[in-house]
């Protein structure tokens, strides 16, 4: 991932820093709820010779290794391991983030089947996981978070969740509620992370991993590898193409043009979304210079204000497709998955053009793209590098929104680069 810092001033030259080193070599720490013994583990640690320990890796501690250790051995559950259930309801970019590390699980266990817990509006997302999800239970936070239906809604996730006796359950979210639920499940043990989000979501677990801090890929693949004891990389995922999807897309845009550039303004956060006005102004400048070029506005319903915004300053005969709200997760794929190169705020769909190996050229402020930007070396982050970057703000305190103020025209030319040379 290459993080260039621009300036508002023109003629700033960008500067580029490698990607996070990768984190499995280094040592991860695991607690058992059940014997409270504590271990620091290599995710490559030798296996056990000692008599009396159980543990197919070696304990860190040799008091550890004495009095036997149960429950703390990585690997010593892959032979009986026939269902998982996974707990990362949402958002988009976040249930992105753990397909690498369900790749792994799918290597350690290939007979297994998979169920997810899986919030309604990203359960379609799932169709491109790179292991096959057997069961989608969907957990509806709304419902969840009204008096009238928690109740009703609370036993009716709990009933689904034990529906099947898992042999391992993972929570990936980290927060009390998914803790919660993970625990409701039948069977186990429930595996999360040491230090989780919410810090009382530990009370839920069976097993937690101490994995080193860095970008969110890197930590869900982490865990996998903790609790495997492996030392995989994070794969490089290949999204297989969903034909039905692919065609929606091709009947909503017409002809797929060659050269076409994705644009998505939309974001949660009103500090993430960046001034539709330079979107705008990158793209005239790049269709200036390569004429050929089509570009598209994605993102949901809440994005067509910025969407028409975009078209106000290009004007009325500039070729925009203006997609923003037409589309599904799967037919939002698809047309992603027919983009040269894809412009961004921080957000989901952001994610899902980084999972499909797009360059991304995000642009950045309240938040840090070394944990939550756009995962590969592949593509380029823009910041402006006020005081307060990475202040992880919904709004603004100044007022002001200075991390906004980017240089389109190094952006347009890196853009100009990228579509002519494929660098």
């Amino acid at each position: 991932m290459n993080i260039c810092s621009t300036s508002a001033a023109s003629g700033s030259r960008a500067t580029a820093t490698r990607a996070p080193a990768s984190p499995y070599s280094t040592r991860c720490r695991v607690t058992s709820r059940a014997t409270g013994c504590r271990t620091t583990l290599r995710a490559s640690s030798r296996r056990s010779s000692t008599p009396g320990c159980p543990n197919a890796l070696r304990c860190a501690s040799p008091t550890a290794a004495r009095t036997g250790c149960p429950d703390e051995s990585p690997i010593q559950v892959k032979k009986t391991v026939k269902r998982i259930l996974v707990v990362k309801p949402s958002s988009l970019g976040d249930i992105l983030h753990v397909f690498p590390a369900l790749e792994l699980l799918h290597r350690n266990f290939p007979g297994a089947e998979l169920d997810y817990l899986v919030h309604p509006a990203f359960a379609e997302i799932l169709d491109y996981s790179p292991f096959p999800v057997s069961r989608r239970i969907l957990f509806n936070r709304k419902r969840l978070g009204k008096l009238p239906t928690l109740i009703p809604e609370f036993l009716h996730l709990v009933r689904e969740i034990r529906r099947n006796r898992y042999d391992l359950v993972i929570d990936f979210q980290g927060l009390t509620r998914s803790a919660i639920f993970a625990a409701a499940a039948k069977g186990g043990p429930v595996i999360g992370f040491a230090r989780p989000r919410e810090p009382a979501a530990r009370l839920g677990y069976r097993r937690s991993f101490d994995v080193p801090a860095g970008h969110a890929v890197e930590r869900n693949a982490a865990l996998v590898n903790a609790l495997t004891g492996g030392n995989a990389p994070v794969p490089m995922l290949v999204l297989p193409e969903n034909p039905a999807n692919a065609a929606a897309f091709r009947r909503l845009a017409g002809a797929v043009p060659a050269e076409l550039v994705v644009l998505l303004p939309g974001s949660r956060w009103k500090t993430k979304k960046f001034p539709p006005a330079l979107f705008a102004d990158v793209i005239r400048r790049v269709h200036a210079e390569k004429p050929e070029c089509v570009f598209a506005v994605l993102g949901a319903s809440s994005d067509r204000k910025e969407q028409e915004m975009i078209r106000q300053e290009v004007g009325p005969g500039f070729p925009l497709l203006e997609l923003a709200g037409r589309t599904s997760l799967g037919v939002m794929m698809e047309a992603l998955r027919s983009a040269r190169l894809v412009l961004s705020n921080d957000s989901g769909p952001m994610h899902a053009a980084a999972a499909l190996n797009k360059p991304v050229f995000g642009f950045f402020g309240p938040t840090d793209p070394a944990k939550t930007g756009p995962y590969g070396k592949i593509h380029r982050i823009y910041q402006r590098r006020p005081g307060c970057l990475n202040c992880l703000k919904r709004s603004c305190p100044k007022g002001e929104l200075s991390c906004h103020r980017l240089d389109t025209v190094q952006i347009a030319n890196d853009c100009i680069q990228i579509l002519t040379t494929g660098d």
